[in-house]
């Protein structure tokens, strides 16, 4: 047997030279935590109003996600009460008929996603040993985020944060099969804090305009989108949706498009072609039930700027309509610019050149009640919603979170998770506090930053039929205002194929909130043109497909966000 000879010679010497004999203690647990979490604390106005908050043991949060690798016990990145639930009970299942519970589905592994977001919200509220109390659960997937949406609901939790995005299931309206679980959390009270997404400039939205040879036509001549990849043994994912998802999962649908992509000399290089099948029917090999068409590409050749490749989108039936509208996003493997060894500047691995800026928020960030959470990047999604609400919610200013073992991360995830850090504080200071209180004060925000002179104006002018909606003397309407407002007709249409009897859209702006009837009209500013007369009960909009070639970086909707002090927190809840 070896023993070490630096303890015993220790040892020895102590006894020689009379010294007690101090038990070695065992080396301190080595955690990587987020550095400097005041400066960000205070940046968010949390200090020093809100520096000790004895009210945050009680209050739970629950952090859905598909990783959360490095939460095992070992190592004290969370409080100790900390729970994680990868696998939901059978009878958990069985009794909130979330699925078949021999269907389990685990966390990814190595994906520490889900932990970052959960240490960001800590250090948000102090990093008090005590609390909050979190609850890490697992949503790999629309069924287990049904299950981590209902645990949440059974444990009474105070705030969800959910730093992700489906990209399909719904219609970007705030339906769908993922959004009818978030109604059930509302319901119960619940906070839902989510981001927005980090897939701005990486979107196109249009109608569907089916040529005569089966392929969709992207304005009067244009039959095809491109992008530019700068890299060799590049990757991404294309993901086309089309407005055809109902409010239950894998409803079916017999709308049927392809996606296909080819080199500049016309060379397929990948395409997807699943054959899209209606209810009643069970989906075989090479058939889905869902408007969605998926396609990776790996091993993807660099092009030069005039060879790009081309999008192509087919359609395999005939039963496209006028309110039949398409959204493809391109998720590029590698999200890190690069920099141009000509110019030097930054620029994207992969570049969307025919993206429509704006209408990128995906479900449940669509969803009216939740509150989505952006930043001032490029990057950070933004709206409005199909039926022409403008999001995100919230604007963080910055979302840079560093951590001490050299880690760092940004983007609309790190300020969802801020912003739940906050909400956190809130509702420990007063459990009356809601999302509503919360919208309150964004808007208020607004009006003393973006629209200081805005209590001279109507709180919400309403727009009544054949009355134009006119720019306010000596304020224009903003991009966002634009955009809404163009996207309401339609939001109208469907509430009247609903059979609804006074269909009307609500669009909330910084400026107040305009109350959209049919026969409303848009303004006749550039590069908005009036509809054709003679079209009753629409708004009118321009015909082409939105922003063709154009991704401009929009006008924030909301000052950035500054946490109300106590007293005017108080206010805010109607205390005195």
């Amino acid at each position: 047997m070896q023993f070490p000879i630096r303890p015993i010679a220790c040892v020895v010497v102590a006894l020689m030279c009379g010294l007690p004999i101090v038990a070695e203690q065992p080396r301190p647990t080595v955690v990587a935590r987020v550095v400097k979490p005041d400066d960000a604390r205070r940046k968010l106005g949390l200090l020093p109003n809100y520096a000790v908050v004895p009210g945050i043991k009680n209050i739970k949060v629950a952090v859905l996600d598909s990783g959360f690798d490095g939460v095992d016990g070992k190592r004290p990145y969370l409080p100790a009460n900390a729970v994680v639930v990868e696998d939901y009970d059978p009878g958990f299942i069985k009794r909130f008929s979330l699925g078949d519970p021999e269907f389990q589905k685990p966390l990814l592994p190595g994906n520490s996603h889900g932990r970052l977001m959960a240490q960001i919200i800590w250090a948000t509220t102090g990093n008090a040993p005590e609390g909050p109390q979190f609850y890490l659960l697992n949503a790999n997937g629309p069924t287990m985020f049904r299950r981590a949406v209902r645990y949440a609901i059974e444990q009474k939790v105070d705030v969800i944060l959910f730093s992700g995005t489906f990209e399909g299931a719904g219609n970007y309206d705030g339906r769908g099969p993922i959004n009818v679980a978030v109604d059930a959390a509302l319901a119960a009270g619940i906070i839902w804090v989510n981001a927005t997404g980090n897939c701005g400039g990486a979107v196109y939205n249009g109608r569907v305009d089916v040529g005569p040879n089966g392929f969709l036509r992207f304005g009067a001549t244009q039959t095809a989108l491109r992008f530019r990849n700068r890299l060799d043994e590049n990757a991404l994912t294309l993901t086309l949706t089309w407005n055809d998802y109902q409010d239950a999962e894998d409803a079916g649908t017999e709308k049927d498009l392809d996606l296909i992509v080819e080199d500049s000399q016309g060379r397929v290089v990948g395409e997807c072609k699943l054959t899209q099948v209606g209810p009643g029917r069970v989906a075989g090999d090479g058939e889905s039930k869902n408007p969605r068409e998926r396609l990776t590409l790996t091993d993807l050749p660099a092009c030069e700027a005039g060879q790009e490749y081309r999008i192509r989108i087919r359609a395999r039936a005939a039963n496209f309509g006028p309110r039949d509208r398409i959204r493809l996003l391109l998720t590029p493997v590698r999200e890190t610019p690069i920099r141009d060894p000509d110019t030097g500047k930054m620029l994207p691995a992969i570049e969307f050149l025919d993206a429509t800026r704006g209408g990128e928020i995906y479900p449940p960030a669509d969803h009216a009640g939740v509150l989505a959470i952006g930043d001032t990047m490029f990057e950070s999604a933004t709206g409005p919603t199909a039926d022409g609400r403008v999001k995100p919610d919230v604007i963080v200013s910055e979302s840079v979170a560093r951590f001490s073992n050299g880690e760092e991360t940004a983007g609309a995830s790190n300020a969802a998770a801020y912003f739940a850090g906050v909400v956190a504080v809130l509702r420990a200071v007063d459990p009356g506090l809601t999302t509503g209180h919360l919208r309150q004060w964004v808007q208020a925000r607004d009006r003393e930053v973006l629209n200081a002179d805005i209590v001279t104006r109507p709180a919400a002018p309403v727009v009544v039929p054949e009355l134009p909606i006119l720019p306010r003397p000596g304020v224009p309407l903003s991009p966002n205002e634009l955009r809404a407002l163009r996207y309401s007709e339609y939001a109208l249409e469907e509430k009247r194929v609903r059979g609804e009897a006074s269909p009307q859209v609500i669009i909330s702006t910084p400026s107040g909130a305009y109350v959209v009837r049919s026969g409303a009209r848009l303004p006749n500013d550039p590069p908005f043109a009036p509809a054709p007369s003679g079209v009753p009960g629409t708004t009118s909009r321009a015909q082409a497909p939105i922003g063709v070639g154009v991704s401009p970086r929009p006008t924030l909707p909301h000052a950035p966000w500054q946490t109300p002090s106590p007293r005017q927190l108080s206010l805010l809840l109607g205390k005195p």
